[in-house]
């Protein structure tokens, strides 16, 4: 069996079908492979970068394994800030990368390039991958395959790398196998040992930390989940969910997860945001509650602020973590007062699951009070002239209500976006997390539709869609269903905000006169064939309807004024729960004596 075929013939079984690359000769026999496997369907990109980024989607969006290819040299090396995406992000994506052949390499040390787009991609995909190989002889392809799936796919999920030299592409496979065991730790590969030794004091142990979270719950009266996308199985999602509502405990999600619960649910609170979270989720977490059980969620500056320390002091914390590294950072100083659990997170919701419910005084109680705090804050917000943008972002949510999934990129549009969205039951909403990709949301929609079948939409600003608006040709030439939204304050408005704060309005590099302008992206839209409109972001509730109904792909272009904002937002050395523009004394006051 060609090796090529026995490599699409593995993934196919494997469940993957649709591959996202751009060809090359150094990938072409895998290629090639691609179209001829009956089961299998090849998408082409317009850049590597785009392939990555459809993978990543497709992986958020299926909640499993998938796959993108690139050639050798600079088409691997493009693929890059998509692996980075999926290893911050914990999403299970094989990268098969083309090589030079076998033998051209030289055996000189030292010698910068071996030969014509020559990159030593293992090398550089290191760092950002769980696995990294290079095949150098054929018969190793068959374990190396079945070793980099399982690796991807179990434990704390993440992207691998395998580097494929032309000639080993061509080569043969005596016996082939698709399904091999590993041990269990195989997942653990480059954990070092003061991992082991650093963590001693971390709960070991699906029945102790059972009776350890159950004992806490006993003693708290204001206790809050908080739900992050470490939880990464709907199954294990719907059962916390469960959880909290039969003892009527609120849920916080982190922006990742925040699709796990529909937008009018009882049971959610919002997202928490260091800078831009909910204004509610930001006081009921750090400042109203006495407990935080917190499922798969890192606690990261971005969502609890820079003043870590500072985070929820008059709460109790347990975190429940797969990745000992997370676990070793402290919240509390010193770690007091909170408890950390290394467990796989769907095991142990699994046994919470099957505790029975008591009933607790006081938890009803605490659930008004929250409700209270979230109808407070909510009005606060929809009353402010500034946020504007997020009312747009509402009425956008209620036309795309019948979308599987809506990818969005980077800067304020994706502040917007997560804080009032309205996400019904089982739609979701994808983010470039950890890595924060620019030029994530438009391929990432392509990948959630291979995967979803159901028509999908980005949102974009105006910075983050120029970064791969090549791919606008793959989306008519394939006649997908994807709808297009730009938000176009025609400046980099994230930064624009932090020069207005920090560099007396010296607006370098993110808008007109300084180094930045944004084009008109209907027109650029419309040479691609696709359908377009632009609109003001005021007429968008009763004009952007009836363009945006029918099959098929359709970009929307909202122009916005140029000094929007995302708001609320904490000022720097303040309180995450205290985010401006400040809330008005008699309501704040009035919520924190609660």
């Amino acid at each position: 069996m060609k090796l090529s075929d026995y490599v699409v013939a593995f993934l196919q079984k494997k469940g993957i079908r649709h591959f996202f690359g751009y060809q090359g000769t150094m990938i072409a026999h895998l290629v090639d492979s691609i179209e001829r496997n009956p089961d299998t369907e090849n998408h082409s990109s317009y850049n590597e970068q785009g392939a990555a980024f459809a993978a990543c989607g497709y992986a958020q969006a299926k909640e499993e394994c998938a796959c993108a290819y690139a050639t050798s040299g600079p088409g691997a090396v493009n693929l890059l800030s998509g692996v980075a995406d999926a290893y911050y992000d914990s999403l299970p994506v094989i990268f098969l990368t083309g090589q030079l052949n076998t033998y051209e390499y030289s055996g000189i040390k030292g010698l910068r390039q071996q030969g014509f787009q020559e990159t030593d991609i293992v090398a550089m995909a290191k760092p950002i991958t769980k696995y990294a190989v290079q095949i150098r002889n054929a018969e190793d392809i068959v374990t190396e395959l079945n070793k980099a799936y399982h690796i991807a796919t179990t434990g704390r999920r993440g992207p691998v790398l395998i580097d494929l030299p032309m000639n080993i592409q061509r080569g043969e496979v005596e016996n082939p196998v698709y399904d091999m065991e590993f041990e269990e730790d195989i997942c653990g590969v480059g954990m070092e040992e003061e991992v082991e030794t650093a963590s001693a004091h971390i709960l070991h142990g699906t029945d102790e930390a059972v009776r350890v979270i159950c004992d806490e719950l006993e003693q708290a009266r204001r206790p809050v989940i908080m739900l992050g996308h470490g939880v990464d199985s709907a199954v294990s999602q719907q059962k916390l969910i469960r959880f909290a509502r039969s003892r009527q405990i609120p849920i916080i999600t982190s922006v990742l997860a925040k699709s796990v619960l529909a937008y009018d649910d009882p049971q959610n609170f919002g997202c928490i945001g260091g800078a831009y979270g909910h204004r509610y989720a930001n006081m009921i977490a750090n400042a109203k509650s006495d407990l935080l059980l917190c499922f798969g969620i890192s606690l990261c500056t971005r969502q609890i602020g820079t003043k870590v320390n500072e985070f929820a002091k008059g709460a109790k914390i347990i975190r429940v973590d797969l990745d000992p590294y997370n676990l070793q950072r402290n919240i509390h100083e010193n770690g007091e007062n909170e408890i950390k659990i290394l467990a796989e997170t769907g095991t142990l919701i699994q046994a919470l699951d099957k505790v029975p419910c008591r009933e607790q005084e006081g938890i009803s109680d605490w659930m008004v009070v929250c409700s209270e705090i979230k109808e407070n804050l909510q009005a606060v917000d929809d009353a402010l002239p500034e946020r504007y943008p997020n009312r747009m972002i509402g009425e956008l949510s209620d036309m795309l209500s019948d979308t599987g999934a809506i990818a969005v990129d980077v800067g304020q549009h994706m502040v917007w976006s997560y804080q009032s969205f309205k996400n019904r039951e089982g739609q979701k909403l994808l983010f470039s997390g950890g890595h924060g990709a620019m030029g994530y949301a438009l391929p990432a929609a392509i990948g959630a539709y291979y995967a979803t079948g159901k028509p999908t939409a980005c949102i974009c600003g105006d910075g983050a869609f120029q970064m791969n608006i090549q791919e606008l040709e793959w989306v008519k030439r394939e006649n997908l269903p994807v709808k297009i939204m730009v938000m176009n304050n025609e400046a980099l408005g994230m930064i624009r905000h932090l020069q207005r704060d920090y560099f007396d309005c010296l607006f370098a590099g993110t808008t007109d006169g300084f180094g930045f302008a944004s084009c008109d992206f209907s027109k650029v839209a419309a040479a691609y064939g696709i359908p377009s409109c632009r609109m003001h972001c005021e007429d968008v509730k009763e004009e952007a309807l009836q363009f945006m109904e029918g099959p098929g792909p359709k970009l929307l272009e909202v122009m916005l004024e140029h000094g929007t904002f995302a708001y609320p937002k904490t000022c720097l050395g303040e309180p995450i729960h205290n985010q401006q523009p400040y809330a008005p004394k008699s309501v704040y006051d009035h919520l924190m004596a609660l």
